[in-house]
């Protein structure tokens, strides 16, 4: 019997910029509403407990914690046993990437120029350009391969839903698995 797939489990205490983070890391992942992510603001025991069902159900799961310290910490135990949990906790502002710039770091990342990339996002050269620079700044990496080196291991955290060869938004994108 072979083990089920990986999914992504996360569980996030930090502002809303912070979830908008780590929902594009999983959206560069391939992972999307259609894998039937689950996000959850865990308030209490109740969200809490929701958060876990998704996880037994085989979902991927976002947790935006902000209940007391005892729930998150029973929160994180529990997904910890169904899988590998990424947990982020005062993550620096600085770091957090937005959802743009998430889109615009998979294009590169799977090889395409900047124009490139820029014309399938819809985007003008320049603006590319100063996404780019923001992207590489929050990253702190001096040069664009030093961001999208910083990039990847950011990913390696999670499982990935897509093949490393696929690029979002473009025809044969398909899931794998």
């Amino acid at each position: 019997m072979s083990e089920p797939p990986a999914v992504p489990l996360l569980v996030v205490e930090g502002p809303a910029a912070a979830v908008e983070d780590a929902r594009g890391e999983l959206a560069s992942l391939g992972w999307s509403a259609v894998d039937g992510i689950a996000e959850v603001r865990v308030r209490d025991a109740a969200s809490a407990g929701a958060a876990v069902l998704a996880a037994l159900e085989g979902r991927p799961v976002l947790a935006w914690a902000t209940a007391d310290r005892d729930v998150v910490d029973r929160l994180c135990d529990d997904l910890r046993r169904l899988g590998r949990l990424d947990h982020r906790v005062g993550a620096d502002p600085a770091g957090w990437l937005t959802g743009e710039q998430h889109e615009l770091l998979a294009h590169l990342g799977a090889g395409a120029s900047l124009g490139a990339a820029a014309t399938a996002l819809h985007l003008s050269r320049r603006s590319a350009d100063r996404r780019l620079a923001a992207a590489r700044a929050a990253l702190g990496a001096a040069s664009t391969s030093a961001a999208l080196a910083a990039y990847r291991r950011r990913l390696a955290r999670l499982p990935a839903r897509l093949s490393a060869a696929t690029v979002p938004g473009e025809e044969g994108d398909r899931p794998t698995g």
